[in-house]
């Protein structure tokens, strides 16, 4: 006997019956840069694709043009120079929370790195693909901004250094020219105790787009704090760093600083939406109480 699909036939995916017209996947980066050069914003940049192809899943066949930059080890390096921390925008999420580097000097990203998706999503999704879909949900975005990272934005022509904090201008924009590609991430070392917390909260444990993220780094010089770095994601158009929180902060000790006002100064700021993850109330409420929280994880680090 034979059965027949339930499925619709509008409920399936759509295929075009077409190829795509060029694909390309360079072995070096000058290739990849005179590649965008050509085609600007005509062609579709493949890093992890993770979140390119669910963006796409409908229309796949629509785009022409792609440039994969897989082969492209040279942006995979993790490595200190010059006092600061060099990720390759190819890097991996798996090769972020296993990087012992990282997880020494820079363990806020690590964590949010590990709560990426599934094990699969990590093991294909590149931090410069996060940087680039510029998510207010992405999960690496407010550590980035509270380790006072950088961006590395190179051209066939010429390159530039943006920091984070400029880098994204709406949901799902950011400065990137169209001839540009995102190369590395730069973030500052210093000689100074750091310690910091990082909070995700969504709707499930795990495979979740986040209803709120926070990242907290604090450095200090001996009991004082002496610079800060509060950021969060999912409550403004951006990922937000809250330079007034971090103001009040500074010169302090932890037993100095008043933790519950400084929660309801973090909801003071901010300016959620109201979305299918949660309200726009919701998410003030939790903003001020996970702050209070990662301030006591840090006072826990800190013993």
């Amino acid at each position: 006997m034979i059965r027949k699909s339930p499925m619709k036939q509008e409920n399936r995916q759509m295929i075009s019956g077409a190829d795509f017209e060029q694909y390309f996947q360079p072995q070096s980066l000058e290739k990849a840069l005179e590649i965008k050069a050509e085609y600007e914003d005509q062609i579709e940049v493949a890093a992890g694709t993770t979140d390119l192809l669910v963006a796409n899943y409908e229309k796949l066949h629509q785009i022409k043009n792609w440039l994969d930059l897989d082969k492209l080890s040279e942006l995979r390096q993790i490595e200190v120079k010059d006092n600061n921390l060099y990720i390759g925008a190819m890097a991996t999420h798996l090769q972020l929370m296993k990087s012992d580097l990282i997880k020494e000097k820079f363990p806020v990203l690590a964590a949010a790195a590990e709560d990426v998706g599934s094990p699969q999503i990590r093991s294909r999704g590149t931090i410069g693909g996060n940087i680039c879909t510029s998510s207010p949900a992405g999960d690496l975005l407010a550590p980035l901004l509270s380790y006072q990272a950088s961006f590395k934005l190179q051209s066939a022509e010429a390159e530039r250094i943006v920091e984070a904090e400029e880098f994204f201008t709406g949901p799902k924009r950011n400065l990137m020219e169209a001839d540009e590609l995102l190369t590395e991430i730069i973030i500052p070392l210093t000689e100074n105790k750091r310690e910091g917390a990082w909070v995700k909260v969504g709707r499930r444990k795990a495979l979740v787009i986040s209803t709120l993220t926070l990242s907290v780094v604090l450095e200090f010089e001996a009991e004082q704090i002496v610079k800060a770095g509060v950021a969060m994601g999912s409550v403004a158009p951006t990922p937000i760093r809250l330079g007034e929180v971090e103001e009040m902060m500074l010169g302090n000790t932890l037993a100095e600083l008043d933790y519950k006002k400084l929660g309801q100064e973090v909801k003071a700021r901010i300016n959620p939406i109201d979305d299918l993850r949660g309200t726009k109330e919701y998410r003030e409420d939790v903003a001020a109480d996970v702050m209070v929280r990662a301030l006591n994880e840090i006072e826990r680090k800190r013993g």
